[in-house]
């Protein structure tokens, strides 16, 4: 019999590969200023490939009771490789020839004609451009419209506001297609195979069920410190439509190779001199125990999923805003500085993931070893005091700031994605987790509606990020405030 610990190896290998989601960041800028959309516009694709993830993760709930593991990863994989490859196509519906080159580098330090255009300056400081042979100041959040206009471009500042400019009302059928490959088909990809190793862990470790969980998702959670890296790499050797493209084929290779070992205990099955516990409800319990396994129906109906859906989507919220954005605001805010052969929002976005996927085993470790209940506190409690300070530590400390604050942001947010299908298993059985946690999961999916849309769009209107935070702060105030007062459903 294959060792239990393979089982969760593979389930390890399969979220690594999930975990490119975190990596979102490094394709923002790239895609900027090649197609010249704006900043909600690109967080579009972000919010979309989480909510589908969301929304694939409950089909997949009921069919892994009928076709089981396997066929269920390998849709995922399948699905998620598909759409990382069609993504790389999205260049075909450039609908204006600036925009053919990947990088529009070959436009530097030329002199270009435009009948007519408007240059917005998305920058903090007064950008000059030449038009005519003068030179011509905007401000910042400012813009200038010119007619037979000649302008140098001898700047990447004002080669990418050009972008900007030429951009708007231009690449709608681009961006329309990131939308479907890269949010709707890729999103999909990762909720089916995301489904699957964590009620594989659950199952195979009933006694160490909180650290289990967390090995499982962990790799999903250190997927960016990997492939963020290699995504940079092949964007800057091969253009960004090459880096979806590769990384599409690994997807595939990975994914489905992993997902062909997985399997189910046999019925019955218990680790050797492994006592079960006794079912327990009560408040004070450091691990709860359902006396029954509840179905989906029955679990909504309970004001303690209710709770926890909160919880989970305020919590979730937090991270993702930060995972969305981080590497843009590393930059905005003047901590983007050269090192380690990159810049510090890049290895940024590394940390992140690291101690994201740190949290993960980390929070369920505590979890079983002090309780539930405290474990929920301090996620809670670490989330909301960074959500106050995140800005102001990074505005005070630069690049210090910035990494100090991505720690405990992935170590809190770690936390969230093990200690949610944890509870629920502890709360409404292990028996149903696979659709149950889908639909719990439902609060992840609103989060990324929440958090980097809405940071997006703030950012746009007051060029900032300071309102984002402090709303997000709020949020996880009231995840703080649920998690005194939670307690597991009573059986009638």
């Amino acid at each position: 019999m294959v060792s239990r610990w393979v089982y969760l190896l593979c389930g390890f290998l399969i979220n690594l590969m999930l975990g490119v989601i975190y990596s979102w960041s490094v394709f923002i800028g790239p895609l900027e200023s090649v197609f010249g959309w704006t900043r909600a516009l690109t967080s579009g694709a972000f919010t979309l490939v989480i909510a589908f993830f969301a929304v694939g993760m409950l089909p997949a709930g009921a069919l892994l009771a009928k076709w089981g593991p396997k066929k269920v990863v390998w849709l995922g994989g399948i699905l998620l490789a598909l759409g990382w490859i069609l993504t790389s196509a999205a260049g075909v519906f450039a609908t204006d020839e600036f925009f053919t080159d990947p990088t529009s580098k070959q436009f530097l330090n030329k002199e270009l004609y435009f009948d007519s255009i408007t240059i917005p300056n998305k920058f903090k400081d007064p950008l000059k451009i030449t038009v005519n042979g003068e030179q011509v100041v905007i401000p910042p959040g400012d813009s200038r419209t010119f007619t037979d206009a000649k302008i140098v471009v001898d700047s990447k500042p004002v080669l990418e506001s050009i972008v900007y400019g030429r951009g708007s009302g231009f690449n709608m059928n681009a961006l329309y297609w990131l939308y479907l490959t890269y949010g709707i088909i890729g999103g999909l990809g990762i909720g089916f195979a995301y489904n699957v190793p964590i009620p594989i862990a659950r199952r195979w470790f009933p006694d160490r069920a909180g650290l289990a969980v967390g090995i499982a998702v962990m790799g999903f959670g250190l997927g960016a410190l990997f492939l963020a890296p290699a995504a940079v790499a092949l964007i800057y050797s091969a253009g960004w439509a090459n880096a979806f493209l590769y990384l599409g084929i690994i997807f595939l290779i990975v994914v489905c190779g992993a997902g062909s070992i997985l399997r189910f205990p046999p019925e019955g099955w218990k680790p050797e001199g492994w006592v079960p516990p006794a079912p327990t409800t009560e408040a004070k319990a450091k691990v709860y125990v359902a006396p029954k396994d509840y179905v989906w129906r029955e679990m909504i109906k309970t004001k303690q999923f209710w709770m926890l859906w909160l919880w989970y989507w305020f919590m979730a919220a937090a991270g993702l805003l930060t995972i969305g954005h981080i590497g843009i605001v590393a930059k905005e805010y003047g901590a983007d500085i050269p090192m380690l052969g990159t810049t510090a929002g890049v290895v940024a976005v590394g940390m992140l993931s690291l101690f994201n996927g740190f949290g993960r085993p980390g929070f369920g470790y505590l979890s079983d070893r002090y309780g539930r209940r405290p474990a929920l506190l301090l996620d809670a409690g670490i989330m909301t005091v960074m959500m106050f300070v995140f800005l102001p530590l990074v505005i005070a400390t630069g690049v210090a700031g910035v990494f100090l604050a991505v720690i405990l942001v992935g170590l809190a947010y770690g936390g969230v994605l093990a200690l949610m299908p944890t509870l629920n298993a502890d709360f409404f059985g292990t028996k149903n987790l696979g659709f149950n946690y889908a639909v719990h999961f439902t609060a992840w999916g609103a989060a990324g509606l929440i958090g980097p849309q809405l940071a997006g769009f703030i950012r746009d209107a007051t060029g900032g990020y300071e309102a984002a935070y402090v709303v997000s702060g709020i949020m996880c105030l009231i995840a703080l405030i649920i998690s005194f007062i939670l307690k597991p459903p009573k059986v009638e």
